[in-house]
């Protein structure tokens, strides 16, 4: 079967359609300002002591535990008690002044769909919660930045939340998104994080895909295409 110029053909002409990625002359300006900011914020020992709480909470019962970042009256940064959820979901707790919200992943993969929406969701009345942080069980951390809050609420407009796959898993990108997310990883290899960055570029979300690096320090994470001859190769990157 000649499968590797169909996928290829069906992929290209699905990613130059009617949505082609942003141009944009550097696409890591945009979250640098925001990714300096949650390497800053992840070096606070309110952050450090709500991850060991939430890893030790893991090893007690394999569920997502989330906790929320805020500030009190005097601007000090505050954080909310640990919140449990199930084995593919949870909730955010309240907090005053909420501005970040961070919760592990059972499943040991990155950012979904539902992570992007309900960050969305919170962001569009409260423009400075914009990061989302999510731990993996191998202890990966990633992060969720607003970036654009216009294009945020434009992409939700042309493309709202699709109902769970499956009970109590979180909502999902639109069907047309969703299987371009599938030729991206079953057909040409790609890792989950490459093809979360990808989308939600390609779609100018206004929103980006960080990665804490062994430095401690949170990257805008970058996915690239190469064309060669009939076929179309994948790069997973990292913004300086």
């Amino acid at each position: 079967m000649n499968f590797l110029p169909f996928i290829f053909n069906l992929f290209f002409s699905l990613y130059f359609g009617s949505m082609p990625i942003s141009q944009k002359p550097d696409p890591c300006e945009e979250a640098r300002t925001g990714a300096a900011a949650a390497t800053e914020f992840a070096k606070d020992s309110l952050y450090h002591l709500a991850l060991a709480k939430i890893k030790n909470a893991f090893v007690f019962d394999k569920k997502e535990h989330c906790v929320s970042f805020g500030k009190d009256v005097a601007g000090n940064m505050i954080a909310s008690s640990i919140l449990s959820g199930g084995n593919t979901s949870g909730k955010v707790p309240a907090i005053a002044n909420a501005f970040a919200d961070l919760h592990n992943h059972p499943n040991n993969l990155p950012p979904d769909a539902g992570d992007f929406y309900g960050l969305l969701d919170i962001n569009k009345n409260k423009p400075v919660y914009n990061k989302r942080f999510v731990v993996t069980t191998a202890g990966t951390v990633y992060a969720l930045l607003v970036t654009d809050i216009a294009a945020a609420l434009e992409f939700i407009k042309k493309h709202p939340p699709q109902p769970p796959a499956f009970v109590g898993g979180p909502p999902g990108f639109a069907v047309a998104i969703t299987d371009e997310a599938r030729e991206m990883k079953y057909g040409f290899n790609c890792t989950d994080e490459m093809v979360l960055a990808f989308i939600i570029q390609k779609y100018n979300t206004g929103v980006s895909l960080l990665k804490q690096n062994s430095n401690g320090s949170f990257n805008k994470i970058t996915t690239t295409f190469l064309k060669q001859g009939n076929q179309l190769f994948f790069k997973a990157g990292s913004c300086p």
